[in-house]
């Protein structure tokens, strides 16, 4: 492993993961797109489901809220976010499989999954081709994906939009909005641990065509794209 990427592995286990839960995670509108997400995979009873870059295990909940007869893997590159997620599924009563593992190159055989999500990891991995060909691999014929890109367009104006959509959702919230912006503010304070996400390398970036071209590198079956505005995230689905 090289030395930058074992400098983001030490980012993501002792900063990153440390104070997503109360800070991204929290986000109303990050968490109606992580359920859109899981909804476009159009989960079955006894689906195998592959999460990508798991994280702290915030999708378990919107997965088995629509089915609890499915069998869970999740994989990521930190160790810390694995062990919030383990904990998580206890308190869902939800035993999943949790690995650690690099999403560039999976320890998995071909076609040994139904479904596969992955949510916002593209934005932290240059080589997003190899992991988009590697999601595809590891998918059955026919079976279902989603997978969020950024755009291209992150910046000011994507900070702008975040913090204004967290403004109103806590001082819209109820009765004690002294309380909750404080803990807004509590919250933006942690989120500065993510700044040097600033200086990440930007070639993962993509437009639409770019996506295309990708997408159909690894499959003939059938997609489409998205773009949420608010995250200036494309969302990519379809069949194998």
């Amino acid at each position: 492993m090289s030395f930058s990427k074992k400098l983001m592995q030490t980012y993501f286990n002792i900063a990153y993961n440390q104070v997503y839960d109360f800070t991204t995670a929290r986000l109303n509108r990050y968490r109606k797109l992580q359920e859109r997400c899981v909804g476009k995979l159009e989960l079955k009873d006894n689906d195998k489901v592959l999460c990508v870059g798991i994280g702290t295990g915030n999708e378990i909940l919107h997965i088995l809220g629509i089915s609890r007869n499915v069998s869970i893997t999740g994989v990521d590159y930190s160790s810390a976010a694995l062990r919030k997620a383990h904990k998580k599924a206890l308190r869902l009563g939800k035993e999943i499989e949790l690995l650690l593992m690099d999403a560039r190159k999976f320890e998995f055989a071909a076609s040994s999954f139904d479904k596969v999500l992955c949510f916002h990891v593209m934005d932290f991995i240059p080589e997003n081709t190899e992991v988009t060909s590697e999601i595809l691999r590891v998918l059955k014929k026919g079976g279902q994906f989603v997978i969020t890109y950024p755009s291209g367009k992150e910046g000011p104006k994507l900070g702008f939009n975040l913090l204004k959509e967290g403004i109103h959702h806590y001082v819209d919230s109820g009765k004690h909005r002294i309380r909750a912006s404080l803990k807004f503010v509590t919250q933006m304070v942690g989120g500065i641990v993510y700044l040097p996400l600033l200086f990440r390398p930007k070639k993962g970036f993509y437009s639409r065509s770019q996506l295309e071209a990708i997408i159909t590198e690894s499959t003939t079956g059938d997609f489409r794209i998205e773009e949420d505005t608010v995250y200036q995230d494309f969302i990519v689905y379809g069949k194998k």
